[in-house]
């Protein structure tokens, strides 16, 4: 399953078998409801160690409480807030690195 990179998600969701296979127990995380513009889903958050794209970093994910959602994305808060994005569109580039790196 592939993974987005959205600029408009205030946070990471991951599907329900990301959980499982972190060994987590899905509903004694932080439950949270979410609202965006077309739906209204829960979800439910852990603190976990994650790397994508060769960053590492901790912080609170949330992992879909509907199993069958198949869908995962990197969000600001937890991910984008920890890194610097370049893209030129016109060259299709994308630069990425930690954020505190120089």
């Amino acid at each position: 399953m592939a993974t987005s990179l959205d600029t408009g998600a205030s946070f990471c969701v991951f599907g329900a078998e990301i959980a499982e296979a972190l060994g987590l127990d899905l509903i004694s995380g932080i439950r949270q409801r979410f609202r965006t513009a077309n739906s209204v889903f829960e979800a439910f958050g852990h603190e976990v160690e994650m790397e994508a794209f060769g960053i590492a970093t901790q912080s609170t994910v949330y992992f879909f409480a509907d199993l069958m959602i198949d869908k995962n994305v990197l969000g600001r808060i937890g991910w984008l807030d920890r890194v610097r994005l370049g893209l030129i569109h016109h060259d299709n580039k994308i630069y990425l690195a930690p954020y505190d790196q120089s």
